[in-house]
């Protein structure tokens, strides 16, 4: 498959700049749905064992994307419970930002709380700045023993360098919430231990899905605490002990439905392949750039093409945020807007005319009073 190929399985509206926010559910996402959805309805013979097929798809797909196998991967809902296993199966000190999206910080607060103490937060104050292999080394102390980051800054759209970080932490476990950054970033995922995301955003597969995949050594630093019947053997003969591997940092089983979509957007993606995605959400962007700098728009996102993903960062001026958004309304164009900046992220799928009417937004915006 090509990258033309590729973006035509996709179908938003002109005008749709905010793939980091929610992904439009691609088109073949949505008919696995319908025949699984069938499959359940009909449940003729067999049909059980198709469904319960749908985790061993996704695991040996996200291990081929990770450089993991699928016995290291296990299916989730979200990012966010993914992270939650994993900090709750923590003992020690963990390097985080305070900066970060909430799921990390929220789960090991959580875990803290709950575990007296088994996990320590080490929280790198808020207005700190990018999360670089520098600072992160500034901030390590002996009783850290992990550190999380995410693989793309949500409000700065910032890309860390996943391989640089491991240099510096030598042999602490390295956990990445990779959620805004996942299918268009080739990655050096083999140097993190810990690997959670969401099919929501840059997977085009919908809410309820995602994966997390550990490596060896996360798996027997670990120790599952949140383990469901799912991530347990043993029942109801014996009494339930938890399975071993990524299988214990399960709660419940998955949707299989909510399986195959994420499954197939995975197919598209490895059919496709990441960097390929990557150089044209690259061209996107830099689309984005002329137009900014075209109208005076300032750009607080990194341009360098190492530190940035699909995020683009703009910030009017003080006072103007309010026009530039009814700017984009009136011209149909939909980014995120907050803290005084916008955020705007094209995709793969990002035609034309989508740009298009970004540029006649911002034409607009520039001749407001």
């Amino acid at each position: 498959m090509n990258t033309d190929e590729y973006a035509a399985g996709f179908a938003e509206e002109p005008g749709y700049l905010d793939h980091a926010a929610f992904g439009p559910v691609q088109t073949a996402v949505l008919e696995e749905q319908r025949v699984l959805g069938t499959i359940q309805e009909r449940m003729r013979f067999g049909a059980m064992e198709t469904l319960d097929e749908q985790d061993a798809r996704v695991r040996t797909v996200a291990a081929r994307l990770v450089g993991r196998r699928p016995d290291q991967v296990v299916s989730q809902t979200a990012t966010t419970p993914g992270l939650v296993h994993t900090a709750f199966g923590l003992t020690g000190g963990v390097l985080v930002s305070a900066d970060d999206y909430p799921s990390m910080p929220l789960a090991l607060a959580s875990a803290a709380s709950s575990t007296g103490g088994r996990v320590q937060p080490v929280v790198i104050e808020s207005g700190t700045g990018w999360t670089t292999p520098s600072l992160i080394g500034e901030r390590l102390t002996d009783d850290v023993v992990a550190v999380a980051v995410s693989l793309v800054d949500w409000r700065t759209g910032y890309l860390v360098d996943l391989a640089a970080i491991r240099e510096v932490i030598g042999d602490r476990l390295l956990i990445v919430d990779a959620i805004q950054g996942f299918g268009v970033v080739d990655a050096a995922y083999e140097a993190a231990d810990v690997v959670a995301t969401g099919g929501q955003k840059w997977l085009h597969a919908g809410w309820g899905t995602g994966f997390v995949a550990f490596s060896d050594r996360a798996l027997n630093r670990l120790r599952p605490a949140l383990s469901g019947p799912a991530g347990t053997t043993g029942c109801p003969d014996d009494v339930p002990s938890v399975r071993p591997g990524a299988d214990g940092f399960r709660s419940t089983r998955i949707d299989p439905v909510a399986q195959a979509r994420l499954a197939v957007s995975l197919e598209r993606l490895a059919s496709v392949g990441v960097p390929a995605v990557q150089e044209r959400v690259s061209d996107r962007v830099e689309r984005v750039f002329d137009i900014a700098d075209e109208f005076g728009l300032e750009v607080e996102s990194s341009r360098d093409p190492r530190e940035r993903a699909g995020i683009v960062v703009l910030r009017p001026p003080q006072g103007r945020l309010t026009a530039f958004s009814a700017a984009m309304h009136n011209h149909g164009v939909t980014v995120t807007t907050r803290s005084g900046t916008a955020r705007v992220s094209p995709f793969a799928s990002t035609t034309d005319a989508t740009l298009d009417m970004f540029r006649d937004a911002c034409l607009s915006y520039a001749t407001m009073p």
